[in-house]
């Protein structure tokens, strides 16, 4: 059989696979599967995959990282080369094996406190009842969904009540009771509604947090969307109550208060929704209490409590992996923690694990140009302190290729494209090619744009001083002058930070002193 045969095979039976870079996206889907899998091995794992088999010992390289590349695995199963059809069949086989592994895994730990893994048991075993129905087998059906009923309306999985009150509806219909099938109609009519509502309510909570993932600013635009979206979720639980709406309600409130910079109020729903999960506790998904610990991990950041910060990322970093690619967003709070700290060697560790990881280069561009600033940050301060590093993921001997590389985060104005404008200044500072004249020019006129009316205190603070700074072309006198302004200006507002401050703006300022020592006359 042809390679090319092989290929339209696999891609018919899973649609998912692209035909560009076909060999990696299989190796990429066998290693999500792996991983999967390998979290809890269901019973039937031996008989799917027996042992001494070829499929085993593919397995086993994938699962203990051996599986490099398709040339070393071909090699080492079948001394050949990937084109060996064996081969090729080999690995369909294997993703075929997984499906099914994957339908039959439990996560059993979870299931008594995990919705989704309740929601996947309870959806396979009316997968068995919709079977019977379909040769009109109803005894066991109409069995099946009743048990399955109870467990729904216990965990409020109101999308499961729907198709049990179908399936019971229809096994009423083939006894011919009117008044049951009235009944249960009734039901769903009801169900539908509130299905309705949930899924509507789960929509907005996406459209924020969707909004939050690429952006390191604190809008007011963003504010004003959320609060829109909280009095929608306030109305819709005047229709009925249910733990999902408040879980929903509470997780917008939380990027709202952030977005504020509200730390009260920060604080206290945060105490909200860890109280609101531990009376829900089937509600605390792996997803949920991501979202809560990272939130939690900058709200100790912003308040500037980095001690308490340390007990919380060490958590995340053990709850995370490169795998399912949540411990970049992890490493992210972490990065800014060590740059608070000021510990720039364990910085410089850190993007170090960032940019071996394999992974990060399956990044989204937008990742990727946010850890390009961060790198270029650490550089900058590092010659500023007197202690050059050589960073990776920077070169300052190529500046235009961190221009195009930092293009993507253009749109995320107070945030890490501010990042970026304020460091290019530096940079071109450093390398003593500032034009000052055109850039204080550019950097006033980015201000009326966007940080005058948009942008926290302490931001606007610190770029109108950076941009006087420019102006003045780092003169000493002006330096002085404006460092002494800022940090008198932000001294009711020294006992917390903001969330595009990589370090400090204060201490930005002071080290900033070196670019009008080194200035040549």
């Amino acid at each position: 059989m042809p390679t090319v045969g092989l290929r339209t095979a696999l891609q018919v039976q899973h649609p998912w696979i692209s035909k560009v870079g076909f060999n990696q996206r299989i190796m990429d889907l066998i290693r999500e599967m792996v991983n999967v899998i390998e979290q809890d091995r269901p019973k039937t794992f031996n008989l799917l995959i027996p042992r001494d088999s070829k499929l085993k010992k593919l397995y086993k390289l994938v699962a203990a990282g051996g599986f490099l590349d398709d040339v070393s695995a071909a090699r080492q199963l079948y001394q050949s080369d990937p084109g060996d059809k064996r081969f090729i069949m080999l690995k369909g086989s294997l993703i075929n094996k997984l499906s099914e592994l994957i339908l039959a895994t439990n996560h059993s730990e979870l299931n008594r406190r995990n919705y989704t893994r309740i929601k996947f048991q309870c959806e396979r075993q009316m997968t068995i009842a919709r079977k019977l129905l379909y040769v009109n087998v109803y005894h066991n059906a109409e069995r099946i969904a009743s048990r399955v009923l109870k467990k729904a309306r216990k965990y409020h999985l109101v999308e499961v009540e729907l198709e049990c009150f179908l399936t019971l509806r229809k096994v009423n219909y083939l006894k011919g009771f009117t008044g049951e099938v009235e009944k249960h109609q009734q039901a769903v009519s009801e169900l539908i509604g509130q299905v309705r509502v949930l899924d509507v309510s789960k929509g907005l909570v996406q459209v924020v947090l969707s909004e939050t993932k690429f952006i390191r600013s604190q809008r007011r635009e963003l504010v004003t969307k959320c609060e829109k979206h909280m009095e929608a979720l306030c109305a819709y639980h005047e229709q009925y109550e249910s733990p999902f709406l408040r879980l929903y309600f509470l997780r917008i409130a939380l990027v709202a208060a952030h977005q504020r910079n509200d730390f009260e109020e920060w604080g206290r729903v945060l105490e909200l929704l860890k109280s609101h999960l531990r009376e829900y506790a089937h509600l605390e998904t792996e997803h949920v209490m991501l979202e809560v610990n990272v939130s939690t991990l900058k709200y100790f950041i912003a308040t500037a409590r980095l001690t308490q910060a340390r007990p919380v990322l060490k958590k995340l970093l053990k709850s995370t992996s490169f795998e399912a690619f949540n411990r970049f967003e992890v490493l992210v709070e972490e990065f800014q923690l060590l740059m608070h700290q000021g510990a720039y060697r364990e910085a410089l560790k850190l993007l170090e694990t960032v940019h071996e990881e394999p992974r990060f280069q399956e990044l989204d561009k937008m990742d990727r140009a946010a850890w390009a600033i961060r790198s270029a940050y650490l550089f900058v301060i590092s010659h500023m302190t007197g202690e050059p590093m050589k960073v990776p993921g920077f070169d300052f001997k190529k500046l235009h290729k961190f221009y195009h590389d930092c293009a993507p985060v253009s749109k995320d104005k107070t945030g890490y494209n501010l990042q970026f404008v304020v460091v290019r200044v530096i940079l071109l500072r450093l390398k003593n090619t500032l034009e000052y004249d055109n850039e204080a020019n550019n950097l006033k006129v980015y201000y009326q744009r966007y940080i005058k009316g948009d942008a926290l205190l302490r931001t606007r603070a610190f770029y109108q001083c950076f941009v006087h700074l420019v102006k003045e072309r780092f003169e000493e006198k002006a330096f002085y002058r404006e460092r002494d302004q800022l940090i008198k200006g932000l001294t009711d507002h020294n006992d917390h930070l903001e969330y595009n401050e990589l370090i400090r703006f204060e201490l930005l300022t002071l080290l900033m002193e070196k670019l009008t020592r080194t200035r040549k006359e």
